[in-house]
């Protein structure tokens, strides 16, 4: 709970009415206004959240953060008025998580953040899962990474919460510059540097340096850094600075810091150097001389994939060996899950407890990576949430695997666009193409403008077939599917497939 007073106190604003309390969350959007909440009244792509101020009024708001009063006094509603209401978010975050490092004499919460081109949200819900074994867990709730869901995510933090579990993503230099502006962190995870949203950073290279802004958002990290920020990340840190807002608690006392590297990226290993690192990965061929150099961490052994996908290996923590079999399916949630088990065994998570935490782990955030038996003994593979190159492959080996198994049955892959891809969008769903030819899928059926390159791609070798949309390809499907097939569909979220995984499990066919 806040007074408005508190509120005004840390962004340097005031207000007409410090006394008044918030019991409820912080929400940006009036529909999801309860009692007592706090609405920020943003100004989004689409909408401005001051055409909302008297519904948030309505609902029961006992107060807001504007940028224009008249709106807000008009509406009849508490306020305080701020220049730009999402970096006004941001600090209000920065400035509770503050506050609750400085009740805790910086020992809580243990603040996680997580990057990477891909795996993410299955790292975070894994290790929230894991860290519930050692106490309270915040997490964000769907994949709030950005410069609205990470804030939301803080401000759900309390004085019994042990540890916060943040997803970063970023599409642009800078971004995660900013994030950890909001959130300084004990632990930073570096998944991967794939090929997602190159159109925001030009390169490979310019990927790896705006992922590698995540390290510089360590508030104690002893090590030594490789990747210098970027100009656009310099400016990101000194935007709060820009709107008056300044720390008002004293800089709490920390342990020192880790970053958690994947050793099998190369761009992710040679991100940082010294005691403070933790390595995860797989010890293979390419890896073991490397694994002998940098042994502090969690390493998978002997993979194998069995008839359900699922991967079962050797996991190693120093001299304790396990054998584990995940509960996911795909092979690249190995690495995943190692990240996540690098940290919950560093904040005192057994490897036994951990090794059961990932035996019946499962999908926890919407369209990723689910699988589903429908009517007929249809499987379906719903990893629709998002796409990139890594993934789209990912899910693509994942579809031969399981249809492989199965033994009946076509195995068919429905996939939306790739977007976010700049000039490399064209060569990125050629090479998917490529992709389904390599794993001789039966049936492959593309989704919107810029997944055609695909189609071409593939049509000359297998059945293939373009639909324009997602409707119209949701109409395909149903009228294509025989008993016994596997369906993967994935896509980019904005490309809509995920409305064909719903309309096929049974959910809203949107």
């Amino acid at each position: 709970m806040w007074t408005l007073g508190w509120i005004a106190n840390a962004l340097n604003r005031s207000c007409q009415n410090p006394d008044i309390e918030v019991t409820g969350q912080v929400v940006t959007d009036s529909r999801e206004v309860k009692p007592g909440d706090l609405y920020v009244a943003r100004r989004g792509e689409h909408s401005d959240g001051h055409s909302f101020l008297a519904a948030a009024k309505n609902a029961g708001a006992a107060a807001a953060i504007v940028e224009r009063s008249e709106e807000a006094e008009k509406a009849g509603i508490a306020y305080i008025q701020v220049p730009e209401a999402t970096r006004a978010l941001g600090w209000l975050a920065h400035s509770h998580l503050a506050n609750l490092r400085s009740q805790a004499s910086g020992n809580k919460p243990i603040c996680v953040g997580i990057t990477g081109s891909a795996g993410k949200t299955t790292t975070k819900d894994l290790l929230s899962s894991l860290l519930q074994l050692r106490g309270a867990v915040v997490a964000p709730e769907k994949s709030y990474n950005n410069e609205v869901g990470v804030p939301l995510t803080i401000l759900r933090a309390d004085e019994t919460t042990d540890f916060l579990v943040l997803e970063m993503g970023a599409s642009g230099a800078g971004h995660l510059a900013l994030l950890t502006e909001i959130a300084p962190l004990d632990m930073a995870i570096e998944l991967m540097v794939g090929h997602a949203h190159l159109g925001g950073f030009g390169s490979i290279e310019g990927l790896a340096q705006a992922k590698a802004e995540l390290l510089w958002g360590l508030r104690n990290f002893p090590g030594k850094r490789y990747w210098p920020l970027s100009e656009p990340a310099l400016q990101a840190k000194e935007v709060f600075a820009q709107d008056g807002y300044r720390d008002a608690f004293p800089v709490s006392s920390a342990a020192p810091s880790l970053a958690i590297l994947n050793l099998n990226d190369k761009r992710v290993q040679q991100m940082a150097s010294g005691q403070a690192i933790r390595y995860f990965g797989e010890n293979d061929a390419d890896s073991a001389g490397e694994i002998s150099k940098h042994h502090v961490g969690v390493y998978a052994s002997q993979v194998k994939i069995d008839d359900q996908g699922r991967a079962e290996f050797l996991m190693t923590r120093g001299q304790e060996t396990l054998k584990v079999k995940l509960g996911l399916v795909g092979r690249h949630n190995v690495s995943n899950a190692l990240a996540a088990v690098t940290v919950a065994t560093e904040l005192g998570v057994s490897l036994a407890d951990a090794a059961h935490v990932l035996e019946k782990a499962h999908p926890l955030s919407q369209h990723r990576l689910d699988v589903r038996e429908i009517d007929a003994g249809i499987t379906i593979i719903d990893d629709s949430y998002n796409a990139n190159l890594d993934s789209m492959r990912s899910g693509i080996k994942t579809l031969q695997t399981l249809a492989k198994a199965k033994g009946q049955g076509r195995a068919i892959a429905v996939l939306g666009e790739m977007l976010e891809l700049g000039e490399d969008s064209d060569s990125h769903h050629r090479l998917v193409g490529q992709a389904c030819r390599e794993a001789n899928l039966d049936l492959v059926i593309t989704v919107g403008k810029a997944a055609k390159p695909i189609y071409q791609t593939v049509s000359d070798h297998a059945e293939a077939q373009h639909c324009e949309n997602a409707q119209q390809a949701l109409k395909v499907v149903k009228q294509v599917l025989t008993p016994g097939d596997t369906v993967l569909i994935k896509g980019s979220n904005g490309s809509g497939v995920w409305k064909i995984a719903d309309a096929l499990t049974g959910g809203d066919e949107g």
